[in-house]
């Protein structure tokens, strides 16, 4: 029997997903934009205001992985292997639109290969090898004490955010790897087995943690770069940064004390996945931030900044829809295949 989906964690995963085209937009169109580069007081400091609320978002889908645990199987991994491939297939056609794009059989070929051969989507494989590595976690988790799992934790800490953000060694200096989705998974699973709590007050003390939380981590990010300089601007969007980490943990905690039933939210949200592949898509992730950011240098910061979200509201909803007809595909493909597995087994 399948478990009925918790339409308040779909909700934080669709929320999520659209802060995160905020923050790649931050991260990656800002920097670049001729306007934005002479923009001074409050629309200066406006995306680190936004982005305060949006460097959560690798944790917090790790943390939803590990609340629930990975349960592995031939047919997960399947699964996730064509939906990454039918999206950069997808998105390999679509660029051979663009001007000055031909088609090349090695491309083609490579663009359904894209664990291996393409630069970028530094999730998609890192969540991958969590997910072929998931099993003996989940062992090694299930035979810990909650002593050894703290220890496990502690070390796990000193690693990546003490060595790693702080000092900044090369095991994970920003957080983009296998190593910190790793963590996170295992903080995730602690909070799942271990943690025990009176919900409403966990709802009352989690809400006043992330409030509080992003706003000290906005005001923080805004005096270091008006007065201090303490370290550079693009240390805060880290996810390894520990008062990401904090906030990250705060407002996950918050979502699993709100509790109702969305049909709605539980369908869009089969798709929040296809977000994250297309609009980062190597073959077509220049185009779109050039786009953004031609956008932004033609316009007053409020209208900018209003477009985009109707712009990023817009594609969300098309991707949403539209991955259900990716699913049709690529599911009917692994049915097809488990089918044929199991009728080879029973006639052996």
């Amino acid at each position: 029997m399948i478990a009925e989906r918790q339409s308040n964690i779909e909700l934080l995963r669709i929320c999520s997903m659209f802060a995160l085209l905020f923050l790649h937009f931050c991260v990656f169109c800002l920097p670049h934009s001729i306007h934005y580069a002479t923009q001074t007081g409050f629309w200066a400091h406006f995306p680190k205001i936004i982005c305060s609320f949006m460097t959560l978002q690798v944790n917090i889908f790790v943390l939803i992985s590990g609340w629930f645990g990975i349960r592995t199987t031939w047919q997960k991994v399947l699964k996730f292997y064509l939906i990454c491939a039918f999206y950069s297939l997808i998105m390999y056609c679509l660029s051979l639109l663009l001007p000055g794009n031909v088609f090349s059989f090695k491309n083609a070929i490579v663009s359904i290969l894209p664990f291996s051969f393409l630069p970028g989507w530094w999730f998609v494989k890192a969540y991958l090898f969590l997910m072929l590595l998931a099993p003996v976690f989940n062992k090694a988790i299930e035979f810990m004490s909650k002593r050894e799992f703290l220890w496990a934790l502690c070390a796990l800490t000193l690693i990546n955010v003490y060595c790693g953000f702080f000092a900044r060694q090369s095991i994970n200096p920003h957080g983009c790897n296998f190593m910190q989705v790793m963590y996170v998974y295992f903080i995730g699973r602690y909070l799942a087995l271990h943690f025990t709590y009176n919900e409403e007050k966990l709802r009352k003390w989690s809400a006043i943690g992330s409030v509080v939380g992003v706003a000290l981590y906005a005001i923080v990010w805004i005096a270091n770069d008006e007065y201090f300089h303490f370290v550079k601007s693009l240390t805060f969007f880290n996810n390894n940064n520990p008062w990401s980490m904090f906030n990250s943990i705060a407002i996950f905690l918050f979502f699993t004390t709100i509790h109702f039933k969305s049909r709605s939210i539980n369908w869009l949200a089969n798709g929040v996945f296809a977000i994250y592949l297309i609009h980062t898509s190597v073959w077509i992730s220049n185009d779109w931030n050039h786009s953004l950011i031609t956008l932004y240098d033609s316009y007053s910061p409020f209208v900018a900044w209003s477009l985009l979200t109707i712009l990023f509201l817009l594609y969300s909803i098309l991707v949403l829809c539209f991955d259900h007809v990716r699913a049709c595909i690529t599911n009917s493909i692994v049915d097809k295949i488990d089918n044929h597995v199991n009728s080879h087994h029973l006639h052996i």
